[in-house]
């Protein structure tokens, strides 16, 4: 009797032990399932008021800081703190504060090379390679080299962009066609410069080398940049109408004294680059050769110096100034900020979790297909929804941090995905303030190949490689700038052992 009570004493402690953790575990589920449908919903909110402010025409900055509201006050619907939330916002703008710093110094070296004659020289110089039948091809190439040189997109627009346009509408060329090549060579330097904001910034994120990823990308790049001018040249050829080129040195000759000496800037750049100087230290070097070169050939006063950092170079000759005015660390400010609330999102998400669940599926999206793949429709997802490339650029590095098994293969991910989508997204900013500056119209978007041929090319070689795992140790693969730790494998059996 007391053996079957003993017995029937225990199955009923395991039994109301078993609700209990049952009615945990369902709990606990129910919270997740909470949890997850909040997280979409803020989402799914922060993406309708991002998309509804490009519609109604409201600032991105006005529209990062509403998104900002809506993640703080997810995260006090988490039970964090005011004070907790702050300090998860500031850890993340020091994240970027060396890209902020390295903002300014392009901001002046962009404003000194315009003032020192630098870029109306290779402008003037550019306008003579140029005939009917290669204006298309050759505004790639020109406009590929001076965003090379410049390191921005906006700043290789505002030069040899408005000097190619001018030139390729004279000659007959296929607007469309034309702003296609312009705004795809202008994205070849955003994206692999050493003076590049975004290479910059990328390099933070992922924690890498920004010359050791540039060195990379130029390799990777090698096939699309080939296939852009196959393509470039052969939607060129149909150009035709008048063969008379204007005459931009004498424009400039007006205001700057064109002498070769006034290439000594971009030429530091260049040697100081391969031989893996510092960027910060390369461009403070060549902004002092500038302004050596402002005060002694173009003669300017000393005390226009401050000025022309602050903000930037104007000339009074309107026939030339929309191609060299610019440049100033006030120019840099819009996207310092931008990029400083942006930032505060990574820190918030970091420090409540908001991104875990969206996380967890893009890494399974990775691990059926190839990581890049995984990056690259993320990039997609956020340059549609952000319509910036800094945006872009950031929440995809907070997204996919999981997918690849080192920083420098998803900084190569990232670059060849977030740093060129962009361009193809008739609403980003970059697209939208490219093609505004160049007066070409909205269908350039759908000639904009390099920046198609990048990610497209890219896939080719993550499929390759997924079913070819020695294929990323080959000569062949090394050549194209890949390298063991791409293959998220081989890392993790290294790791392993």
């Amino acid at each position: 009797m007391h053996f079957v009570t003993h017995i029937n004493i225990n199955s009923w402690t395991h039994y109301i032990a078993a609700r209990i953790l049952s009615n945990a575990e369902k709990k606990r589920a129910l919270g997740r399932c909470n949890s997850f449908m909040v997280e979409t919903i803020v989402l799914i909110a922060f993406a309708s008021i991002l998309i509804s402010g490009i519609i109604i025409g409201t600032p991105l900055l006005t529209s990062l800081f509403i998104g900002l509201a809506l993640f703080v006050g997810y995260g006090l619907w988490r039970g964090y703190s005011a004070g907790e939330l702050a300090h998860m916002a500031l850890s993340g703008v020091k994240t970027v504060s060396h890209v902020l710093i390295l903002f300014a110094i392009i901001g002046m070296l962009t404003a000194t090379w315009r003032a020192a004659g630098t870029i109306p020289f290779i402008t003037s110089w550019s306008a003579v390679l140029v005939k009917p039948s290669t204006i298309v091809v050759t505004s790639f190439l020109i406009c590929c080299g001076m965003s090379f040189l410049c390191g921005s997109s906006f700043g290789a627009a505002a030069t040899a962009g408005v000097a190619c346009f001018t030139i390729g509408e004279i000659m007959g060329a296929n607007p469309s066609i034309l702003g296609g090549a312009i705004l795809s060579g202008c994205f070849f330097g955003d994206r692999c410069s050493p003076m590049s904001s975004s290479a910059a910034l990328v390099g933070n994120l992922t924690r890498t080398n920004v010359q050791e990823n540039i060195g990379r990308m130029m390799r990777t790049a090698t096939i699309p940049l080939v296939l852009s001018c196959i393509a470039f040249t052969i939607l060129g050829m149909n150009g035709s109408g008048s063969s008379v080129t204007p005459d931009f040195s004498q424009a400039f000759s007006s205001i700057f004294t064109l002498s070769p000496v006034v290439l000594i800037p971009i030429a530091i750049v260049l040697v100081f680059s391969f031989a893996h100087v510092n960027v910060k230290k390369t461009m403070v070097i060549s902004l002092l050769s500038a302004l050596v070169i402002c005060v002694l050939i173009q003669r300017m006063s000393i005390l226009e110096i401050p000025s022309l950092l602050l903000f930037g170079f104007k000339t009074t000759n309107q026939s030339i100034a929309p191609m060299v005015n610019g440049g100033g660390i006030l120019s840099m400010f819009h996207l310092a900020c931008i990029v400083s609330v942006a930032s505060t999102y990574s820190g918030i998400f970091n420090g409540t979790g908001l991104l875990d669940n969206l996380r967890c599926m893009v890494k399974k999206i990775a691990e059926r297909t190839t990581p890049f793949i995984g990056v690259l429709l993320t990039s997609i997802i956020t340059a549609i929804i952000a319509c910036d490339q800094v945006v872009c650029i950031m929440l995809t590095a907070q997204l996919c941090d999981g997918c690849e098994g080192s920083g420098s293969a998803l900084a190569l991910d990232i670059e060849n995905s977030s740093a060129v989508i962009p361009a193809l997204v008739p609403w980003s900013t970059s697209a939208i303030g490219i093609l505004a500056f160049v007066g070409a119209p909205s269908t350039s978007i759908l000639f904009a190949l390099y920046a198609a041929f990048i990610p497209a090319w890219t896939v080719v070689l993550s499929v390759y490689e997924r079913y070819h795992p020695e294929f990323v140790e080959s000569k062949s693969a090394q050549l194209m700038g890949l390298k063991r730790y791409d293959d998220i494998r081989l890392v993790n059996e290294s790791m392993a052992a």
